[in-house]
């Protein structure tokens, strides 16, 4: 659900970039208080996981000619709460964008509101508004498909409001919302269930890395839960990214292409001079776009040589994820350390 820059007016872009930064600040401001030693290498393996979890786009069932991909959110607000959950999310999508033209330069703050920041905070809330006491029943997993398919709806529903704020739909935007929403219902479901799955998974070997520091039986060490995360994570970097559907995502199916309707016309026009000049730069300054090989330097523009091998884009997959992990433990320390260097109130009052 990467939006492209033509999807964007440049002031509807310009103040989305503005009020994610603005967010990702005060979330920031939030994180100095509750982040800790104990966080920093589950904050960057999940991170990791959902980065490369994002690559693997599966068929979507009932929809012909299109996929979907996993989002991430609510399981990361779910682990590790919505603050921090906000901030890996984000810095998933700033990696995406910057190392690997996956999503626009100019829609970066929409992806990173749409994607990010709202999904994690409502499906956080949504998820603990439904969810029994207990953790362990069926209610809890019940809760964690809810949240997910209406966290995804929400984002998918602020795409056809954006480009219709920025004047380029060629369609109602109500026909576009509900395309998008019928789409990311499918899409929403599965990831529910995923979701599930590896939350049902941290319950069962070890509840208390959970953001509630859920009591129950502990079967693994913190060290041997993230040696597994760390393995599940290669293994859908290396292995099932190369699975990944070719169909375009929900977003790109809903309004550019659809493979399953030869007469199909994109449905928006964006007639901005600055969007093609934006495109160039990401083009020609991204060090692996849509996840190929370069084969010409930085500041030119990319061009493709040879199809890329197989192992060429699990190699890109395991790049991203460990640039992912090392980008959000470098930027969760920085949070710590500015925490650490504020002077404490009752030592100046001493």
């Amino acid at each position: 659900m990467h939006m492209a820059n033509e999807l964007l007016s440049v002031p509807v872009a310009g103040a989305t970039l503005t009020i994610a930064g603005g967010a990702l600040a005060f979330i920031t401001r939030r994180a100095r208080k509750i982040i800790d030693a104990d966080k920093l290498a589950l904050m960057g393996i999940l991170g990791a996981f959902v980065f490369a979890a994002q690559m693997v786009n599966f068929r979507l069932p009932a929809m012909p000619g299109t996929s979907g991909h996993l989002v991430g959110s609510v399981l990361l607000s779910i682990v590790l709460g919505p603050t921090l959950g906000a901030i890996v999310i984000s810095s998933v999508i700033i990696i995406q964008c910057l190392i690997f033209q996956d999503g626009g330069l100019l829609a970066l703050g929409c992806n990173i509101i749409n994607m990010g920041i709202i999904p994690c905070y409502a499906g956080y809330y949504i998820f603990k508004t439904i969810k029994a006491e207990s953790w362990q029943n069926t209610r809890t997993y019940v809760a964690v498909i809810i949240a997910c398919v209406v966290s995804l709806e929400i984002g998918a529903a602020l795409v056809p409001i954006e480009a219709a704020m920025s004047g380029v739909l060629l369609v109602p935007m109500s026909t576009f919302l509900v395309t998008m929403l019928g789409v990311h219902a499918i899409a929403g479901t599965i990831e529910g269930i995923v979701t599930a799955a590896v939350l049902g998974y941290l319950l069962q070997v070890r509840p208390d890395i959970i953001g509630d520091s859920l009591h129950g039986k502990i079967r693994l060490s913190k060290p041997a839960v993230i040696a597994s995360l760390s393995i599940f994570t290669v293994i859908t970097a290396a292995g099932l990214s190369l699975l990944a559907s070719g169909m375009p995502d929900g977003l790109e199916w809903s309004y550019a292409e659809r493979p399953d309707q030869s007469d199909f016309e994109t449905t928006i026009a964006n007639e901005s001079t600055v969007i093609p000049k934006v495109d160039a730069f990401q083009e020609k300054f991204s060090l692996m776009p849509d996840y190929t090989v370069r084969s010409s330097k930085l500041g030119q523009t990319a061009q493709l040589e040879y199809e890329p091998a197989a192992a060429w884009t699990s190699m890109a997959g395991l790049i991203g994820a460990f640039l992912t992990m090392g980008f959000i433990w470098l930027f969760a320390q920085i949070i710590r350390k500015r925490s650490n260097s504020k002077p404490n109130p009752d030592t100046i009052a001493a």
